[in-house]
């Protein structure tokens, strides 16, 4: 975190809220509304309105010249990597070993496809159907693509047209979303592979670009768009899964033009969220054990779907026991989230934790070497 930076209450207990709800879609089989697609949007967003604003923030000091380009580059790319990379091609080699070995070897894994962050495309273009347990590697691939197009796109434009620029990728995605429905095109294909999952991490940026530019709300105002953002959500959520069995031409479109209001509505929502950071509900996002389990949340979702759907199921042993009938269902979540959890707790302390405190010296490295190294370049070329 920069200088420029200030800490944002919640946005650990979002995490949070995100991936327990991807672990309901995976495990509990949540279909009444795509509890899944919530939880990845919303990580989308987060996403969004932290890397595009620490760009745009970037930027800012580039026109002030109180930093480098490259150096901002140079860093931007380190911290990414040292967050993503090293748990998930550990995690990537040992399901090569034990596919190779035992794991699931009648199911085509795509891992290759994994390994080059190219999920979504393996998904929904070249497999056209969900792989099985690691179906959720889909996002990261969406991230990462994300985050190899931006600073590109951010560092190198004025900061003035950063919004502009964001509201472009969100229409052009908007269009090309409803256009994918129109012509038919497969669910895991709209699913992984359409652009409108770029356009929620646009949103999240546009989010931190303008909400600085925003007075905050007043009580009642805020109270309202709160109520507001809660009731087209769930409008939106219910009217999508309605609408799952819409076949017919004439309503084709009708899906896209939901997700689109079911992802401006969940905006509004997390908007309210960082714009209202002395509310008492936003208090309780900050709370200690959904914000652990935020910081730990990329861990969490890595592992997640690998545990075993079948582990706690024993209903004999239940009844044997004098539990009553619900424990059939909710043991066996209680069992698969805890061992998901204790995973992700592991991967953090001993691995994600440690790679990451090498973030400020890497950083520190950068901004004294490159200043340097640019002086020397200068005495050369007027020499």
């Amino acid at each position: 975190m920069t200088a420029n930076e200030k800490h944002v209450k919640g946005l650990d207990g979002l995490r949070a809220l995100a991936v327990v709800l991807v672990f309901l879609a995976h495990k509990a089989h949540v279909e009444a509304v795509d509890v899944g697609k919530l939880g990845v949007w919303l990580f989308f967003l987060i996403s969004g309105y932290l890397i595009v604003g620490e760009l745009h923030r970037n930027r800012l000091r580039i026109e002030q010249h109180t930093a480098r380009r490259d150096a901002v580059l140079y860093v931007f790319f380190i911290k990414r990597t040292l967050r993503i990379v090293p748990v998930y091609y550990l995690l990537l080699i040992a399901l090569t070993i034990a596919h190779a070995l035992f794991y699931q070897r009648e199911v085509e894994l795509g891992l290759a496809w994994h390994f080059a962050f190219l999920s979504n495309y393996w998904i929904g273009v070249v497999h056209d159907k969900w792989p099985g347990t690691v179906s959720h590697f889909w996002s990261l691939a969406v991230e990462q693509q994300f985050y190899l197009a931006a600073p590109f796109a951010l560092l190198f434009s004025r900061a003035s047209r950063h919004l502009a620029i964001c509201a472009a990728a969100i229409g052009c995605a908007a269009l090309i979303h409803l256009g994918l429905y129109l012509h038919g095109a497969s669910a895991p294909l709209v699913y992984a592979f359409s652009p409108w999952n770029f356009a929620l991490i646009a949103l999240g940026g546009a989010v931190a670009i303008a909400g600085a530019r925003v007075p905050s709300a007043n009580g009642s105002v805020s109270a309202w768009w709160l109520a507001a953002g809660f009731a087209s959500l769930a409008a939106f959520a219910v009217g999508r899964a309605d609408c799952a069995a819409c076949v017919a031409q004439q309503h084709a479109v009708l899906p896209g033009l939901l997700d689109i209001g079911l992802a401006l509505s969940l905006c509004a929502v997390f908007v309210w969220i960082v714009r209202s950071q002395g509310n008492a509900l936003v208090a309780a996002l900050d709370a200690r054990p959904l914000a652990y389990l935020g910081t730990i949340s990329y861990g969490f979702y890595l592992f997640h779907n690998l545990v075993p759907s079948k582990l706690g199921e024993d209903p004999a042993l239940y009844t044997r026991l004098g539990l009553p009938p619900a424990a059939d269902a909710i043991l066996p979540l209680v069992l698969q989230f805890a061992l998901a959890f204790v995973l992700a707790l592991l991967s953090w302390q001993l691995l994600e934790k440690r790679v990451l405190e090498r973030k400020r010296v890497l950083q520190t490295a950068i901004d004294q070497w490159l200043p340097v190294h640019a002086e020397a370049e200068s005495a050369r070329l007027r020499a």
